[in-house]
């Protein structure tokens, strides 16, 4: 077996927020991932089941 590898010095770290809701008429979710030079990566899901 090999060791879970470890982040390198200097490597990016991101920040991942997720949020969602549901109702009767469908459901969604949110994701924002936030470096520490305060890039955005916004993403938004619309889910549909049925």
């Amino acid at each position: 077996m090999t060791s879970p590898a470890s982040p390198t010095d200097g490597a990016n770290k991101w920040t991942i927020f997720v949020d969602g809701a549901c109702n009767a008429t469908g459901a969604g979710a949110g994701i924002i991932l936030e470096n520490e030079n305060g890039i955005l990566i916004e993403v938004s899901l619309a889910l549909s089941f049925p």
